[in-house]
């Protein structure tokens, strides 16, 4: 991550050594505010601590794997306060659905197994800020990259035969991205990016934690290792 940093700091001083001073040029000025509506593939998190804990509790052979990925939606705004620079506010919300079986070697019915199914869902909140370039209103293709800030809002529903459990959480991590926007109109662009996420939270589930009197249900590390790809279009208004 301080490698990252230290390139976008990098970028960040170019940028500015290219455009100091530059609010109103004589191109014609840079468009300040809009907004943008975004769809696309999201993979992650990591719940690894807990599919790990199934397989070996239950000594499968052919493992239970990670969630995977699906669709995403996100929207958000953008303000900018120079040509290169802007504050980009916003979120993505999407799901992911886990169902696996396990021998139940507690029934005195052979071959019984016993189904769970994880529900996840998640709300990510971004404060990012971009490094825009474009030093040209002309400029037909304009790319970007930055970092910021991810809050998590989580949701793991677990089903066990008739057990039902519901966890909520909040996590704080970190980002960052880049992308290429190409110009439709001077107020219309396509804009194609790609964000990856990093944080650490934990999440209950209908697994029993023995070192506890009460077996109190047990709860996981789950690591925000989220990968995002996706296709919009930026609308700038003022």
């Amino acid at each position: 991550m301080k490698r990252i940093a230290t390139i976008w700091l990098l970028i960040c001083s170019a940028a500015l050594a290219q455009n100091i001073g530059d609010r109103s040029p004589a191109d014609g000025g840079y468009l300040t505010n809009g907004f943008y509506v975004q769809a696309g593939y999201t993979s992650g998190p990591s719940f690894s601590a807990f599919f790990d804990y199934i397989n070996s509790t239950n000594h499968l052979t052919n493992g239970i794997g990670n969630f995977g990925g699906n669709a995403s939606f996100s929207v958000g705004y953008i303000s900018r306060f120079h040509r290169n620079f802007a504050l980009d506010v916003g979120f993505s919300i999407y799901g992911m659905n886990k169902e696996f079986e396990i021998p139940d070697t507690a029934s005195a019915i052979p071959e019984s197994r016993t189904r769970h199914e994880l529900n996840y869902q998640s709300a990510i909140f971004t404060g990012t800020m971009p490094i825009i370039l474009e030093f040209s209103s002309n400029q037909p293709v304009v790319p970007y990259i930055g970092i910021g800030i991810s809050i998590f809002s989580l949701r793991l529903d677990h089903y066990r035969a008739l057990e039902a459990l519901r966890d909520t959480r909040t996590a704080v991590g970190g980002h960052f991205g880049g992308g290429v926007a190409v110009k439709i109109t001077r107020k219309l662009w396509l804009d194609l990016r790609g964000r990856w996420h990093a944080g650490i939270s934990h999440l209950l589930t209908l697994e029993r934690d023995s070192d506890t009197v009460a077996l109190d249900f047990r709860e996981f590390e789950i690591k925000q290792n989220v990968s995002q790809f996706s296709l919009g279009f930026d609308y700038f208004f003022r």
